[in-house]
């Protein structure tokens, strides 16, 4: 990434990033505002609010996106507050992105704090204050969006996932963690604090890249489950075919992993959970169809281990069964039930009941539940 002293040039996975976190935004909002009447939207790394050719940076995304959402009944609602925190401790970066805020005409139930400050001492306080008040954060989604690897320590991590509602996406800069920090030992203290210990350090044994890569990106998902979440990874290649950057998503929620996955669909149609500068993204995947059946395929064999000789709600299927899936969302139950029902000999659903109404044929309505064979 070539880096002025204010702003640079978008890059097609920091625009694919950006889709998934628009995507992510649409949902999260009216969810999160339907139930609570102040939630927090937190961006770490800010940056100055736009890049080089005029496209929006994160923190005007997440404004526009809440200001101009469909449900502005629910997001602009008396009551109901929309807290913005935007933490950048550049400050010229920090200037730009005062402008850019001050042309933008938002709700009066939109409030904007910023703070040029580095993301540990600013958000850190923040969470302090909480703390010493035995109180917790309102329900917030956190995006920490750095440059490298520094910056946002696990320490800081481990006392955000313990707010009970919370949720955050980290750009894990796996290319300059590589490059730079691995070979220099006087930066391996910055990796003990992304990681919280050094167990990192056994990577040096690993002599195939590959395998590597692999360690230390599942060794911080691990470290981010251990805190009680549950996480999932999307891969960002550059245009040499190399991993640039891991986005972490984690949540304790289910609705709130279903939609991430959502959203990720939406940026790699394969479900691989990556993209690639190398791809056209106008183009179509012409095995999507293929990836969805044996998705769904793999789906109904969980459910169905799951669920063995049980009567269960689709709505229990979808929170505890579909949501955790890694990789599937909800097209993929209907296809995985129709499976059990109809492509399985002998059939492994034996009645689909509704509440009120008769039922047609291969569908499975939100109300609707499900008997599994005992065999």
């Amino acid at each position: 990434m070539a880096v002025d002293d204010t702003k640079w040039k978008l890059e097609p996975h920091t625009k694919a990033k950006h889709e998934i976190l628009r995507r992510y935004l649409d949902a999260w909002f009216p969810i999160l505002a339907s139930h609570h009447r102040r939630i927090l939207y937190v961006d770490g790394f800010s940056g100055p609010g736009e890049y080089i050719g005029g496209e929006d940076g994160s923190p005007v995304i997440a404004l526009t996106r809440a200001r101009d959402h469909r449900m502005q009944n629910i997001l602009q609602r008396r009551g109901t507050e929309l807290v913005f925190f935007f933490i950048e401790r550049d400050t010229p970066r920090f200037k730009n992105l005062e402008r850019k805020l001050t042309e933008l005409s938002l709700p009066s139930n939109f409030r904007v704090e910023k703070k040029c400050n580095d993301f540990e001492s600013a958000f850190g306080s923040v969470l302090k204050e909480i703390e010493e008040q035995s109180k917790h954060l309102a329900p917030s989604f956190v995006f920490i969006d750095p440059f490298g690897p520094t910056g946002f320590p696990m320490s800081l991590i481990k006392r955000l996932a313990q707010q009970p509602r919370s949720e955050v996406l980290i750009n894990f800069n796996y290319q300059a963690l590589n490059q730079w920090f691995l070979q220099d030992y006087a930066k391996h203290d910055y990796i003990d604090r992304l990681y919280g210990n050094d167990v990192w350090r056994d990577a040096s044994k690993i002599p195939d890249s590959s395998q590597k890569e692999t360690y230390l990106r599942k060794l911080y998902q691990d470290a981010l489950e251990n805190l009680g979440w549950k996480v999932r990874p999307f891969r960002m290649i550059n245009r040499h075919n190399q991993t640039q950057y891991y986005l972490f998503f984690a949540t304790g929620h289910w609705l709130g992993m279903l939609v991430m996955k959502q959203a990720m669909w939406g940026a790699a149609p394969t479900g691989d959970f990556s993209y690639s500068d190398l791809s056209n993204p106008n183009q179509a995947c012409m095995f999507e169809d293929l990836y969805t059946d044996e998705y769904a395929k793999d789906l109904a064999k969980i459910i169905f281990q799951n669920h063995k000789g049980a009567v269960i709600s689709k709505q229990d299927l979808v929170k505890n069964d579909l949501a955790w899936h890694p990789v599937c969302i909800e097209k993929h139950l209907t296809k995985a039930l129709r499976v059990l029902e109809y492509e399985e000999s002998p059939a492994k659903i034996s009645e689909v009941t509704l509440p009120d109404r008769l039922r047609r044929r291969r569908t499975y309505p939100d109300d609707c539940t499900i008997t599994f064979c005992d065999f």
